[in-house]
C-alpha cells in the first residue's frame, strides 16, 4: 500500500470544507431539536446518530468525487503516464476516507452528548453501541460514495442514494420494512423495550468492509479482496438478520402489547409522593419546583390526600385525571408543567372526584383550583369549545402536549383538564391572586371552600372578595353531560 497517497487522501479529506461544514450543521440541528425537551440520554443518543447522517451524506459526497476523479475531465490520459496503478488509488481512498469520516462523525457525536450529559436533568441512558453506529454509519456513507465512484460514472448517484435513505428515515423510521438492515433506525419509544444496537454496529462495520472491496472489485476479482468481500457478507447478513429479530415489538403489529418497562422507584417530597422509572429520577426536581407554589399554599392535611404522581407513557396512561408525569418533558413551562400544575389543582381540591365535568361550575373549589394553577405560573382563561380539537387546530385556552417519543398527545381543555369552568371561576380567581392575604385566607376556611356544596357566592366573604361577576350557568352541552 502506497502510504504517501493515503496520507494526500486523509489530508485532502481532513481540509474538506464540506465535511467540517456538515459538523457543523449536524451538531446545530442535535441542539436545536432536544432543546424544547429535558434531556434523556436514551433518546439524545438515538436523535444524535440520526442527526449525524448529515455528516454521512458529506462524507458520501466527498468520498465519490475523491474515487471517480480519475474518470472525469481527461484525467484517464494524463493518469496513464502515471506509475501508481487506479487500484492503488482506490485503496488509498478507502483507506483514509471511512478513518476521517468516522473521526468526523465521533466528534459531532460524543461532543453533543457530552455537552448534553453535563446538564443537571440530564436522565436515562446512553447506548455506547447506539453512538459506535453513528461511527460505523459514517464510515459506511464512506466506502458506498467510494463504491460509486468506481462503479457508476455518474454524479447524481450519491444525492439519489441520500435522499433514499432519508425517505426511509421520515417514511419508515421504526423500521417496519427492511428492519434493522436500514442503516439507522430513528424511531423509538421507551415501553417498546431496548433496541438492538450490539448487533445492529457489527452489521454496518461489515457493510462498510464489504462497501470498500466492492470498490475494489472494479479493478478486477482478485483472490483477497474476493475473500474479504465475501467474509464481509457473511457477518453483514446473520448481523443484520439478528439486529432485526431482536428489534422492540411495535404496538400496532400485536394484538396485546405488553410495555417493557422497569419497576418503578419513588421519593417524597414537600408531602407529595413521585414515582418514576429509575433512570427519570433527575426529573423529580423539576416537578418538584413545578407544584411547590400549590402545595406551599394547602393545609398540610390536603397536601397528604394527594395522590401519587407517577410517571406515564402512552402505553400506561390509565386515567387521564390522575396527576401524571411523562417519559418526555418540554422545557415551555405552557406545555407539560401547565398539566401537570392543573391536575395537582384538581387533585388536591377534590375535583378530580368529580364523574360530572360540569360540576365544576359555580362551585368555589374551582376558583380555588384556579388560583392554586396560577400560582404556579399558567395563565387563566376560558376556553372556546370544550370540544376534541386535533393538536394542530386547538383553539384558545387549550394545550396540546406530547405524551411520548412515539408522538402520541393529550389536548386539554382550559387548566382543569376533565372540570368545566367560565368567566366567572376565572374572574373571582384572578381577584384571589391579587389579594396579599390569600393564602391565610384559603388555608383558614379549606374545608368549607373545597366542600362541593359550597358555591362561589357562598364563598366570596370568606375569600375576601365582592360579587362582581355574573354567575356561570349550564349551557345544553351540560344538560346532555347529565
Amino acid at each position: 500500500m502506497n502510504r504517501s497517497l493515503v496520507l494526500f487522501e486523509a489530508r485532502r479529506l481532513l481540509r474538506s470544507p464540506i465535511l467540517w461544514g456538515a459538523v457543523v450543521l449536524a451538531l446545530a440541528m442535535a441542539f436545536a431539536q432536544r432543546a424544547p425537551w429535558l434531556p434523556d440520554m436514551t433518546m439524545v443518543t438515538i436523535d444524535t446518530v440520526t442527526a449525524s447522517t448529515i455528516v454521512g451524506a458529506a462524507v458520501m459526497i466527498v468520498t465519490n468525487l475523491a474515487a471517480g476523479r480519475d474518470r472525469r475531465h481527461g484525467l484517464p490520459e494524463t493518469l496513464a503516464a502515471v506509475p501508481g496503478r487506479a487500484a492503488a488509488r482506490t485503496r488509498a481512498v478507502i483507506v483514509a476516507a471511512p478513518v476521517v469520516a468516522a473521526l468526523a462523525a465521533a466528534v459531532m457525536i460524543f461532543l453533543h452528548l457530552l455537552v448534553v450529559s453535563l446538564s443537571d436533568t440530564a436522565a436515562g441512558r446512553p447506548d455506547i453501541y447506539e453512538a459506535l453506529g453513528g461511527v460505523a454509519l459514517a464510515a459506511l456513507a464512506a466506502t458506498a460514495g467510494a463504491a460509486l465512484g468506481r462503479w457508476t460514472p455518474w454524479l447524481i448517484m450519491p444525492p439519489i442514494l441520500i435522499f433514499t435513505v432519508a425517505f426511509t428515515m421520515l417514511g419508515n423510521s421504526r423500521g417496519e420494512y427492511g428492519g434493522w438492515f436500514l442503516p439507522v433506525i430513528p424511531g423509538h419509544s421507551v415501553e417498546w423495550g431496548p433496541r438492538p444496537t450490539g448487533p445492529h454496529l457489527a452489521y454496518l462495520i461489515a457493510a462498510a468492509v464489504l462497501l470498500a472491496a466492492v470498490a475494489l472489485l472494479r479493478h478486477g476479482p482478485r483472490p483477497v479482496r474476493v475473500v474479504v468481500a465475501l467474509a464481509a457478507l457473511a457477518v453483514a447478513v446473520p448481523t443484520g438478520a439478528a439486529a432485526t429479530a431482536g428489534a422492540p415489538v411495535l404496538p400496532w403489529t400485536v394484538p396485546h402489547f405488553t410495555p417493557r418497562l422497569p419497576e418503578q422507584v419513588c421519593e417524597k417530597r414537600d408531602g407529595v409522593t413521585y414515582c418514576v422509572f429509575p433512570d427519570y429520577l433527575p426529573w423529580i426536581p423539576v416537578w418538584v419546583e413545578a407544584v411547590r407554589p400549590i402545595v406551599s399554599a394547602v393545609p398540610r392535611e390536603a397536601v397528604e390526600r394527594i395522590p401519587v404522581v407517577r410517571q406515564n407513557t402512552v402505553a400506561t396512561a390509565g386515567e387521564m385525571r390522575d396527576p401524571r408525569t411523562w417519559v418526555v418533558w418540554s422545557t415551555d413551562p405552557a406545555q407539560h408543567r401547565t398539566l401537570l400544575v392543573g391536575e395537582m389543582a384538581a387533585a388536591v381540591t377534590g375535583l378530580d372526584d368529580d364523574d360530572d365535568v360540569c360540576d365544576g361550575l359555580g362551585r368555589a373549589r374551582t376558583v380555588v383550583a384556579l388560583w392554586l394553577a396560577a400560582r404556579a405560573g399558567t395563565v387563566l382563561d376560558i376556553p372556546e369549545t370544550w370540544g376534541f380539537p386535533g393538536p394542530d387546530d386547538s383553539p384558545k385556552g387549550w394545550t396540546h402536549v406530547v405524551l411520548g417519543d412515539g408522538g402520541a398527545g393529550l389536548s386539554m381543555p382550559g387548566r382543569l383538564y376533565g372540570t368545566r369552568y367560565g368567566a366567572a371561576e376565572v374572574g373571582y380567581a384572578r381577584r384571589l391572586l391579587a389579594r396579599p392575604d390569600a393564602v391565610e385566607r384559603v388555608r383558614a376556611n379549606w374545608d368549607t371552600l373545597t366542600d362541593p356544596r359550597t358555591t362561589v357566592e357562598q364563598a366570596l366573604p370568606s375569600l375576601g372578595l365582592r360579587s362582581e361577576f355574573p354567575a356561570t350557568v349550564k349551557d345544553e352541552t351540560c344538560a346532555d353531560a347529565r
